[in-house]
């Protein structure tokens, strides 16, 4: 009778086991910390909202506030534009799946931009829009710089004043 329930409880056990809590770290966290897992933005389904939805071959677009940088993926290609730098294209982009989310890689002559998106709500620290995923990008070998971020197809959020 005890390997038969043994058989039982396992499977429910390691279930119980894979889901919940999310991990203790904020680094992938953008913007304020309040809300960063409350309900979905505004047109973001809990679905999405968990990273359920496919982003593997999705456009992106995230913004970092001082310094302030943009960078869109744009199918193989990473462009970068910054205040007083001119526009940064680069091509021959790889994107694969972390733990900490879509990692999108592209490197130039110059070095290497990395681009790291997560499924996770994320208000700008200065207008207080909601943008359905947080970013990080790291130019050439620095740290990574926090920031929002948005399907290309979608316009950008406004401040909740806007709104």
């Amino acid at each position: 009778m005890r390997p038969r329930m043994f058989s039982i409880l396992l499977p429910g056990l390691l279930l119980a086991a894979c889901g919940g809590t999310p991990p203790a770290g904020d680094a992938d966290r953008a913007g304020t910390d309040e809300g960063a897992t409350a309900a979905p933005a505004a047109g973001v389904s809990a679905s999405e909202e968990s990273g359920d939805a496919h982003t593997a071959d999705e456009d992106v677009i995230v913004s970092t506030n001082e310094p302030f940088w943009q960078a869109r993926v744009e199918g193989d290609s990473i462009v970068l534009t910054g205040v007083d730098a001119p526009e940064r294209r680069l091509s021959g982009a790889s994107s694969s799946m972390t733990a900490g989310g879509r990692r999108i890689a592209a490197s130039d002559a110059a070095g290497e931009v990395v681009v790291t998106v997560r499924r996770m709500r994320c208000e700008d620290d200065m207008s207080g829009a909601v943008f359905p995923m947080t970013g990080l990008l790291a130019i050439d070998g620095g740290a990574a710089i926090r920031g929002c971020a948005r399907p290309a197809t979608m316009p950008p959020p406004k401040p909740p004043e806007e709104g």
